[in-house]
């Protein structure tokens, strides 16, 4: 099991009454899921958690275990310890981060940006190169590894983020709308040589979409937000079903 996740909390500081709770998430090597709901509603934060890139308020049980063979690491207890060194360590070797707006270097070439990731992780800068410029073809940006960002539109930065996420082959893949800005028809292009490189090193891919029916199509497993009201705000939560988380379950802080 990738992750195990158990009665996690996370309050929005800024949002007094919105809570998110993730409930039950538990994810398995090779997954393709998609977490579903309107805008606002906690998908992206949710990828952050995810992402040891956001500290949850509390957590009955958050693990990650990168490493089929070795034994699960306990989340929680890292944010507890400050091993922020560590966290940053599993994201660069395990984890590639596809962001909606592709957030590419501006200073840096199109080809640049996508080795990057790859390069920090140690990989030997022929073997990033040829890598990227195969998943550029596939993805129909190849021409444009010379340019520069400022040049691409929208559609095409987040094309050079997925090839930046995926040149390093990690265990999984986490990504934010990575088709938003995309018409329906190269949407469904993207989305097919997206999940055809991840099928080359049978990564584990967990996307976030507002459109429910678009991950349908796309054969991805979908776990749907459900928004639910009380006097004192509004909570988000995710449930996978598997027993074990509870509402209402104390959790220890984080």
């Amino acid at each position: 099991m990738l992750y195990a996740i158990e009665n996690l909390v996370k309050r929005r500081q800024r949002e007094q009454g919105y809570r998110l709770l993730i409930k039950s998430l538990h994810i398995p090597r090779g997954a393709r899921i998609a977490i579903t709901g309107p805008s606002g509603c906690g998908k992206s934060t949710t990828l952050d958690l995810l992402g040891l890139a956001l500290r949850p308020d509390s957590a009955e049980r958050f693990t990650f275990a990168p490493e089929a063979d070795a034994p699960p690491l306990d989340v929680s207890a890292l944010w507890k310890a400050e091993r922020h060194d560590a966290m940053a360590a599993l994201r660069l070797a395990h984890m590639g981060y596809v962001l909606q707006s592709g957030e590419l270097l501006p200073f840096l070439t199109v080809g640049e940006n996508m080795t990057l990731t790859a390069r920090l992780a140690g990989m030997d800068a022929a073997s990033a190169l040829t890598r990227a410029r195969g998943l550029a073809a596939a993805l129909g940006v190849g021409e444009l590894m010379a340019a520069m960002p400022a040049t691409l539109s929208v559609g095409e930065r987040q094309r050079a983020a997925i090839v930046r996420a995926l040149t390093p082959g990690p265990q999984l893949i986490l990504a934010d709308e990575p088709t938003a800005a995309l018409d329906p028809v190269h949407a469904a292009r993207v989305m097919d040589a997206f999940l055809a490189a991840l099928d080359l090193h049978r990564g584990s891919l967990v996307l976030v979409t507002h459109n429910a029916d678009w991950a349908r199509r796309g054969g991805l497993t979908e776990l749907p937000f459900r928004l639910e009201e009380d006097e004192g705000g509004v909570t988000a939560i995710l449930d996978d079903g598997t027993p074990g988380g509870a509402p209402g379950t104390e959790a220890a802080p984080c």
